[in-house]
């Protein structure tokens, strides 16, 4: 890990905080944000069984984990680098265990262990491309048999893309939907699938409609007429044989 990056994690409860609506406080968090996170992730949940081991490989201020803690019969993890990220994850979620460990290092050794692991704008953040991968790898290692991995990274298909590259030190990549494919097929994820964004409100449902009109109209006008996902961020399912 570069100096740089390793101070950046130091201090990114800091910036987390400048960068973030609600702050730090899951409580602050709109209502709406939880409603959408039960359209967009529950049915994968729902496919777990009691008991299942779920892990939230950086979990930040633990914003996730406080909408997982809300599915019943779920033995919840997260997992941080930032020692402050993690004082407030458990806060979010006192009945989830937070271990403050950076992601590859956590992966290690571990294998067919968890039901589903989430990765919510983490895999942006690794520093080089052979990290990544042996990120990736080591996830799909850690699942068991027929278990979930979803990641959200940011969307280069988006007209602010540029934005959500450099709005920190600490990211590395942005994907487009046929690279964030590759990186999981080569890990080795099958059934590939994306999970369109979803909202629970009608001016939500309004605003994604309109940023699809806007940038399919202007990836046409460009020549790519193959693009169909437009969003800010991408999410992305893959599964353990």
């Amino acid at each position: 890990m570069s100096t740089l990056h390793e101070a950046a994690i130091r201090q990114y409860t800091e910036h987390y905080a400048r960068i973030n609506p609600a702050g730090l406080d899951a409580d602050r968090v709109a209502p709406r944000t939880y409603r959408n996170m039960e359209l967009m992730y529950g049915p994968l949940v729902d496919r777990l069984p009691p008991g299942a081991a779920v892990v939230d490989i950086g979990c930040g201020a633990g914003f996730f984990l406080r909408w997982l803690s809300s599915r019943p019969g779920l033995r919840l993890l997260g997992v941080d680098a930032c020692e402050g990220q993690a004082e407030c994850a458990r806060l979010a979620a006192p009945n989830a265990e937070i271990v403050v460990e950076d992601g590859l290092s956590f992966l290690e050794g571990k294998t067919s262990v968890f039901g589903g692991v989430f990765c919510i704008d983490i895999v942006e953040h690794i520093e080089t491309d052979e990290d990544c991968f042996h990120f990736l790898r080591g996830i799909q290692e850690a699942l068991e048999p027929g278990g979930f991995f979803v990641c959200r990274v940011p969307n280069a298909a988006h007209v602010l893309s540029s934005y959500s590259r450099y709005i920190d030190l600490t990211h590395h990549r942005i994907f487009t939907s046929y690279s964030l494919r590759q990186a999981l097929s080569v890990a080795g994820f099958r059934d590939i699938r994306f999970i369109p964004h979803q909202s629970s409100s009608w001016l939500g449902k309004l605003r994604l409609g309109l940023e699809y009109l806007f940038h399919r109209t202007l990836f046409l006008l460009c020549g790519y007429p193959k693009d169909a996902i437009y969003t800010g961020n991408l999410v992305a399912v893959g599964f353990k044989a």
